[in-house]
């Protein structure tokens, strides 16, 4: 495989990688708060995807945009919304929110 092509290789998996953290934490947070066990479910799913992806996940919103995402397996459209965000900004206020509401005992129970 040519530098080049490798470079860009790596820069999506670690993207994809940051973004399934980020997707996973949010998992976590919804976990830690007893929210609906589909929601999380949900996230953690998408986590998974987003790991799994051979081409980082910004070129599908680049490409496609959020409706894109929301296209892809295990992604709906708040899921898409959330990832568009990640990409963008490098943030995501969820979960700042979420980290707002949990009780650190709940989540140290979810582990």
């Amino acid at each position: 495989m040519p530098a080049a092509t490798q470079d860009l290789s790596e820069i999506a998996a670690r993207e994809n990688r940051f973004v399934s953290e980020k997707l996973s934490e949010v998992a976590d947070l919804l976990a830690g708060q007893v929210a609906d066990p589909f929601r999380v479910r949900a996230y953690r799913e998408a986590a998974e995807y987003v790991a799994g992806m051979k081409d980082g996940i910004h070129k599908v919103l680049d490409d496609r945009g959020t409706s894109g995402l929301g296209a892809l397996p295990t992604i709906g459209t708040s899921i898409a919304g959330a990832i568009a965000e990640l990409v963008q900004t490098g943030d995501l206020g969820l979960i700042r929110r979420l980290r707002g509401d949990v009780d650190p005992e709940k989540v140290f129970q979810t582990i």
